[in-house]
């Protein structure tokens, strides 16, 4: 998984040098309102204290499903503002110690409905720029999978007790003429819920008393926005 991340992250970043050498995509209007959509690759990290032990930590990647759509209103060449909503799948990756026996993994994530509300400093023509935000977040579909001596469970919830329904968020991003752009971006809750949600280990019947008492969630995205084009309207020279 580590290899194939690291082939799609290149040929990503490779995408964004060669745009750059074209025409530029965004020639964004000023005092005028427009539109943006596109997608980003997630990596995410939580810390996760299960019954008073931090939990192993790793690197969870995700591609798929992300989407966005983005409204910009530029007030000069140098401050914006945008808003929107998003599209994403967000969550973590844990190992768990299992005494007397091969540790479990626990892979949480939750798709997530957002809606963010960002300050843009930079050259807003040219489409450099920084924006500072916040971002409220609706996790409305939850899934946990259970990795253990080979053998794998799953469930999944709408609307699942098991996670904060609603997550506010605050990021920092750097955009780039050419459309991509690199986001940092920090949940203020818990993702989970502290709460005990046993479980047992699949195909064991070892029983896990889960008490997520703090799951703190991150990540960095690597992405692209590109302006929506409007359609012009046929004239007669057109006909």
């Amino acid at each position: 998984m580590n290899k194939i991340a690291t082939i799609i992250v290149l040929g990503f970043l490779s995408f964004h040098i060669q745009a750059q050498e074209k025409k530029l995509l965004n020639n964004a209007p000023l005092k005028e309102w427009y539109g943006m959509s596109g997608s980003e690759l997630i990596f995410s990290s939580g810390k996760v204290v299960n019954n008073g032990t931090t939990l192993d930590n790793r690197i969870r990647f995700s591609l798929f499903f992300h989407l966005q759509h983005q409204n910009h209103y530029d007030f000069n060449k140098h401050v914006g503002f945008y808003t929107g909503f998003a599209l994403i799948n967000v969550g973590f990756i844990n190992r768990m110690h299992v005494p007397n026996t091969t540790d479990a993994e626990i892979r949480q994530r939750s798709y997530s409905l957002g809606i963010p509300l960002a300050l843009k400093v930079g050259n807003m023509e040219r489409g450099n720029y920084l924006a500072f935000g916040v971002e409220g977040e609706l996790m409305f579909h939850y899934k946990r999978k259970v990795y253990y001596g080979g053998n794998k469970s799953k469930m999944s919830e709408w609307l699942s007790p098991e996670v904060n329904l609603f997550n506010p968020s605050v990021f920092a991003e750097l955009r780039f003429h050419h459309g991509g752009y690199i986001r940092v971006k920090s949940y203020l809750l818990d993702f989970l819920v502290n709460k005990s949600t046993p479980f047992y280990l699949p195909e064991s019947g070892v029983l896990v008393n889960y008490k997520p008492e703090q799951s703190r969630l991150a990540y960095i995205a690597i992405g692209t926005v590109l302006q929506i084009k409007k359609k012009k309207r046929a004239t007669v020279k057109d006909v």
